[in-house]
């Protein structure tokens, strides 16, 4: 489920619901079970879900399984700027390694990336040579 903070409850005004056992990397609580509208930073909501109250480290939601699941989910890292991306609902498969391995060729059984030359730099972004890389 999406756990949101003490924070989040006390300036939305959440009801409380109902109370459930919740895991955590703590071990095992009893956590309040509240009805919210969740809206991501996107844009897209989602009205009438029921999130849990926890501890949330660096910030005052996580969006649980309940709300991935109901379309597409995306994390990048380009020129080390990290975006997030949701839609829903799901229109088409994201295949990153079929994407990977469209533009570098399918990796060799070994490990390594087929069609790299030894002495070439290695496709994995490392800056070193292939031989002293991946192709080990």
């Amino acid at each position: 489920m999406t756990v949101v903070s003490q924070k989040v409850i006390d300036e939305c005004s959440l009801k409380l619901i109902t109370y459930t056992k919740a895991q955590t990397p703590n071990g095992e609580r009893t956590s309040g079970v509240y009805l919210a509208a969740v809206m991501l930073p996107n844009g897209v909501g989602f009205p009438g879900m029921l999130v849990v109250e926890g501890e949330v480290s660096g910030g005052d939601a996580l969006i649980g399984m309940d709300i991935i699941t109901k379309g597409d989910f995306s994390i990048t890292n380009v020129n080390s700027k990290t975006l997030h991306s949701f839609r829903t609902p799901s229109i088409a498969s994201i295949d990153y390694v079929a994407e990977h391995n469209k533009i570098f060729g399918n990796p060799s059984t070994i490990g390594g990336f087929a069609g790299v030359g030894r002495n070439e730099r290695c496709p994995c972004g490392s800056g070193k040579k292939y031989k002293h890389c991946h192709g080990q």
